[in-house]
């Protein structure tokens, strides 16, 4: 069991969260509507034809519970099964692609450490040259740093540290690039 919420895939684990959150609200709904029931309680009728009114849970209260609850416990189950397919076919192929294997798993470390491995993106080294093609400067290399926003730009034999992302790229000032620099 605590293996079914390993992260194998990202669409399995949000498809298996969905699944407890229907066996989470059957749950809910169904105690709403349990004490709903039990504060209308039900007419009855005697032996004899008359009527009685009877308060608190009822037999057929405690079966709209129970339908309810069973109801969405299946839905639920089915849900996270439909999850756990898609992490076994993720498996399967995993073992048919090692190489497949490796580089997931090399992009879930970069995900956690924060620090991209890779080279820097192409809208990034668009959007650096044309700032310095605007400042008729020469852009020689585009570095990447521990921000994923902040790139180090050898730009005519000096260095700038340059922020992108935003409405237009902005050179950190020195105290902003010491930071980078360390």
């Amino acid at each position: 069991m605590s293996n079914l919420f390993t992260k194998q895939s990202f669409i399995g684990y949000i498809i298996k969260i969905a699944g407890v959150v229907v066996i989470g609200w059957g749950v809910i709904q169904g105690i709403f509507s349990l004490s709903m029931m039990a504060q209308m309680g039900g007419h009855l009728m005697n032996d004899w034809g008359e009527m009685h009114y009877s308060s608190g849970i009822t037999g057929t209260a405690l079966f709209a519970f129970l339908g309810i609850v069973a109801s969405h416990f299946l839905y639920g189950l089915l849900i996270i099964g439909f999850g756990e397919v898609i992490d076994t076919l993720q498996k399967i192929y995993f073992r048919m692609d090692p190489e497949a294997k490796q580089q997931w798993e090399d992009e879930r470390k970069e995900k956690e450490s924060g620090v991209p491995n890779r080279e820097v993106p192409f809208w990034v080294e668009q959007e650096v040259k044309t700032y310095y093609e605007k400042m008729q400067s020469n852009v020689q290399t585009i570095e990447k740093t521990n921000d994923p926003y902040v790139f180090k730009i050898a730009v005519d034999e000096r260095v700038d540290y340059m922020e992108v992302g935003n409405f237009k790229p902005r050179i950190l000032s020195d105290e902003e690039a010491a930071r980078f620099t360390e």
